[in-house]
């Protein structure tokens, strides 16, 4: 099977934002279902195929809720939130802290930019790139840090950093606050900390 995203695992936008597709769709279709749906159809197809006003529409719904399409981020934001993710794991688990001079040099390192022009460039974007990504990450830190139920699961099993643990989680987009997500968390604690049978 091949690994992809489904429509199913999009991005679950706002009211507002499904009001620019609603309206869309339904310009001329006033009540009848099945044009509505065809019309529906029509324009994932469309999207599938690249057509560039149904990309507009997407854009538009996008910057509503403040999005941006994986495949749409440049090489350098890509490396620049994959270094922080990582730099994140060494801060919640060594205690090392997160510097955008480390970044830089990495990023340097790893571009070898030509001339004092490409290097200033590339600090700018980077620059950039980690303070968009280093406050995104700092909000969902404190957003589990003060969660009522993730700060219970750490009540419950006290040896472990429970927070610290779900927050990482949150940080590199394997988990949510959710209570579902949660829970499967709880349940991968359980099957951790049960002792394995010989």
């Amino acid at each position: 099977m091949k690994k992809g995203i489904s429509l199913l695992d999009i991005h679950k936008y706002s009211n507002q934002a499904m009001h620019v597709l609603y309206n869309e769709v339904c310009a001329e279709f006033e009540g009848n279902k099945e044009k509505l749906l065809a019309e529906l159809g029509m324009f994932f197809l469309k999207l599938f195929r690249e057509n560039e006003e149904a990309k507009k529409i997407i854009k538009d719904m996008d910057k509503i809720d403040g999005i941006k399409a994986q495949n749409s981020k440049s090489t350098n934001e890509k490396r620049v939130e994959t270094w922080l993710k990582k730099a994140y794991f060494e801060h919640l688990y060594g205690g090392y802290s997160i510097s955008r001079n480390f970044l830089l040099a990495f990023m340097i390192t790893i571009i070898k930019p030509s001339g004092e022009e490409g290097k200033k460039k590339l600090k700018y974007s980077s620059t950039r790139y980690f303070e968009q990504y280093n406050d995104k990450f700092k909000k969902r830190l404190k957003r589990c840090r003060e969660n009522e139920r993730v700060l219970e699961l750490q009540q419950k099993y006290q040896k472990l950093n429970i927070v610290d643990a779900f927050a990482y989680g949150l940080i590199i987009d394997k988990f949510n606050t959710t209570n579902e997500d949660l829970e499967w968390f709880e349940k991968m604690i359980q099957i951790m900390t049960k002792k394995k049978e010989l």
